[in-house]
């Protein structure tokens, strides 16, 4: 099985989406909602799923939505993704990226 890892900012993204859902919602939702995305973030790095390039805002770069989110990464090798960020789809991804 592939594995994938977090970068720092995709880690304070992923807890940022469960406070905000968690605070807006319910801890269950928070929950299920939290395990869609790192289920996402394993479908990434297994190749079951191709993202869309986003070599325009970063070379190399990936992006898969995921509910409403997109998980940019890229693959550093055939069994390793690493997790850039997790944006909201509405954000400038551009802008937001390079934080």
């Amino acid at each position: 099985m592939a594995s994938y890892r977090l970068t720092k900012k995709a880690t304070e993204d992923l807890a940022r989406i469960w406070n905000y859902t968690i605070d807006t919602w319910s801890e269950n939702q928070a929950d299920h909602y939290f395990k869609m995305l790192l289920n996402s973030c394993q479908d990434i790095s297994d190749g079951r799923v191709i993202g869309k390039q986003y070599d325009g805002i970063y070379s190399g770069l990936s992006g898969k939505k995921a509910g409403k989110h997109i998980i940019f990464y890229r693959m550093i090798n055939n069994d390793v993704a690493e997790i850039v960020r997790v944006l909201h789809e509405r954000m400038d991804l551009s802008k937001r990226i390079k934080e």
